[in-house]
């Protein structure tokens, strides 16, 4: 009886109730939403002044700044990320390096993140690349462990020491946002990977939908400004315009996770 009550109504129903209904729905979500995002605001105040004198004081850091704290981070590192990772990042690396093969090389190989999720691909060789001598160190702690030749070695990522060609598959997780000169990174990672060769990202950025992305900015949470002096790598990249920007490089896929920060880009270097 009363869904045939409720359907004898919408049958009066016009266009105008329709759209009034659905202004004031949106008028008040919208006010929810306003009351939400100023509480927040409210809230974090101390927090946001703070936030905001460091980095009028201080600025962002300088690729030397950033490696200082590479380097003050690196003997816990793991073990401090590891919590964040696991139902994040980890599961990412997973997902995409699965799908790296031959010689692989990884740049901004860090503490070797990526290793474990390397033992389910078909690897020939290894080489994996970073400018921080601490990182490093614990990488090569860990490459006993490995089921494929590996080795890591000190490079730039902006001049990488290889010839043309070189690798079947290059991988970055959490490289381009790490480096001062992004565009340039890739660029080399495209040109040492051979024809028809993979190239495999997980980076964060900023996020893909621009509703998303509008909030996360009003609210603080991306770009957060101290996180590059908290862990090293900026969180606001544009990886699409890099991508998009990198000629040599065709993208097979590009899917995003976690509210559309994080990228899983795979791509190749055409003939």
């Amino acid at each position: 009886m009363a869904t045939r009550m409720m359907a004898d109504t919408a049958k009066h129903f016009r266009w105008y109730h329709w759209a009034g209904g659905l202004t004031t729905v949106g008028a008040i979500n919208g006010g929810i939403l306003w009351g939400m995002t100023e509480s927040y605001h409210w809230f974090f105040a101390d927090a946001e002044e703070k936030q905001s004198r460091f980095i009028e004081k201080y600025g962002q850091p300088t690729q030397r700044q950033k490696q200082e704290v590479y380097t003050w981070l690196a003997p816990n590192y793991d073990e401090g990320v590891k919590l964040v990772e696991t139902g994040g990042a980890d599961n990412y690396r997973r997902e995409l390096l699965k799908n790296a093969a031959g010689d692989i090389l990884e740049v901004a190989v860090g503490t070797g993140r990526c290793f474990e999720a390397l033992e389910q691909a078909e690897v020939r060789t290894f080489v994996g690349v970073d400018l921080n001598d601490a990182m490093l160190r614990v990488a090569k702690g860990k490459l006993s462990e490995r089921s494929f030749d590996a080795r890591v070695v000190r490079a730039d990522a902006q001049k990488l020491p290889f010839p043309d060609k070189s690798f079947d598959t290059v991988i970055g997780s959490l490289c381009l946002c790490s480096v001062e000169r992004p565009a340039d990174v890739l660029d080399e990672m495209v040109r040492v990977c051979r024809p028809k060769g993979k190239v495999l990202l997980v980076e964060p950025g900023i996020a893909r939908r621009w509703l998303v992305r509008t909030g996360q900015r009003y609210l603080g949470l991306v770009p957060n400004p101290k996180h590059a002096w908290e862990f090293g790598w900026r969180d606001d990249n544009d990886v699409l315009g890099l991508i998009s920007a990198c000629n040599d490089l065709e993208v097979a896929s590009i899917e995003t996770r976690a509210m559309g920060n994080w990228y899983l880009v795979s791509a190749f270097r055409p003939e």
